[in-house]
């Protein structure tokens, strides 16, 4: 790099200092000649070293998306627009896919840290590493997941809510014995959407039996596993409706009831949470629970930029927001049929 840098103050006329001046932005440097030096640079495509305009400049306007995965179609959505709002504001997108696993959620962090990242979105609760980064003075906005301390802004979906409508609709239906499969209660959303369904069933005056509770990791494995476990309980005490109430397991979910013939809604009344293209796809289609992706995604983008910029000071205290969630319904929810079990 320091060749190519050489060659590009030769190029211009400048000296090296001149140059490395110029590229960094500079206002000891006038306009002409910043405008040759830029010029000189792309005719010989030098691009400058992101760690050390970092260093000169206090910012390498790199920012982190930290995420589980790219199964889960909210975050596709969210990664996508992110990057887009991102671009419009000239800074670039660094992709860090944990798979759930704290080191790798650990590794990422670090990593942005070294690279003097301008700030970071992550969806984790790696509350030791998220300390480490507000000591490095890294804007942090979490999302989706509430570490147990926070050290910047949180968004998250009205989880409770959401999944309190979709029961609520199963109930209008008729039915009694209501399953869920869920993520693992150390998560913010397993937890909140569980808590949701419980209190639906409670207000109701409804049973929630732990039986018809299947709690798992974010795959797809888990929904087939769910629906193993409920479909071996004897017939009095199986569900006739489920609340699939993470994406990932919903992968799991819906082939598993096609394999074993169980056909929607006639045997079973069906809602996932969260919406994607295959739920308009499948046969029929799967009424969902939207957490509306695409407002986080604005959300986050600008709250980071906020803080990034200085619209809102780092000493401004971290707030949490919450996305309110929509219920669509299509074609999986039936009125459970009168010989049905458990009505």
């Amino acid at each position: 790099m320091a060749n190519d840098l050489r060659e590009v103050a030769r190029a211009s006329g400048v000296s090296i200092s001149t140059a490395s001046r110029a590229l960094a932005g500079s206002t000891l440097v006038s306009d002409a000649t910043r405008a040759r030096v830029e010029e000189a640079a792309r005719r010989i495509g030098y691009r400058p070293n992101a760690s050390a305009r970092a260093l000169r400049t206090g910012g390498s306007r790199l920012v982190g998306l930290v995420i589980t995965n790219l199964v889960n179609n909210s975050f596709r959505v969210i990664a996508e627009i992110v990057q887009q709002r991102l671009a419009e504001a000239g800074h670039h997108l660094v992709l860090s896919i944990t798979g759930g696993d704290a080191e790798s959620e650990r590794a990422a962090l670090h990593t942005l840290m070294e690279l003097g990242a301008s700030g970071v979105v992550a969806v984790g609760s790696d509350s030791k590493a998220f300390a480490e980064v507000k000591a490095g003075a890294m804007p942090v906005v979490h999302l989706g997941r509430r570490p147990a301390k926070l050290v910047g802004d949180c968004v998250l979906g009205d989880e409770g809510a959401g999944a309190g409508s979709a029961v609520e609709l199963l109930i209008k239906n008729g039915h009694r014995r209501i399953g869920i499969v869920c993520g693992p209660a150390s998560v913010t959303s397993g937890r909140e959407r569980l808590d949701g369904y419980r209190q639906a069933l409670l207000a109701a005056g409804r049973p929630a039996p732990e039986e018809l509770v299947v709690a798992g990791s974010f795959t797809a494995r888990t929904g087939v596993e769910a629906v193993d476990a409920l479909l071996a309980l004897p017939r009095a005490r199986r569900p006739t409706a489920l609340l699939v109430a993470n994406h990932e397991s919903a992968y799991g979910v819906l082939p598993r009831l096609r394999e074993l013939g169980v056909a929607i809604p006639e045997a079973m009344s069906v809602i996932c949470y969260e919406d994607a293209p295959i739920m308009h796809w499948w046969w029929p289609p799967i009424t969902v629970v939207d957490n509306q992706p695409a407002q986080m995604a604005e959300l986050v983008t600008q709250l980071l930029m906020d803080r990034i910029t200085g619209v809102r000071a780092s000493t401004t205290r971290s707030a949490v927001h919450r996305i309110p969630t929509r219920l669509v319904e299509r074609g999986s929810v039936a009125a459970v049929p009168s010989r049905a079990p458990g009505r």
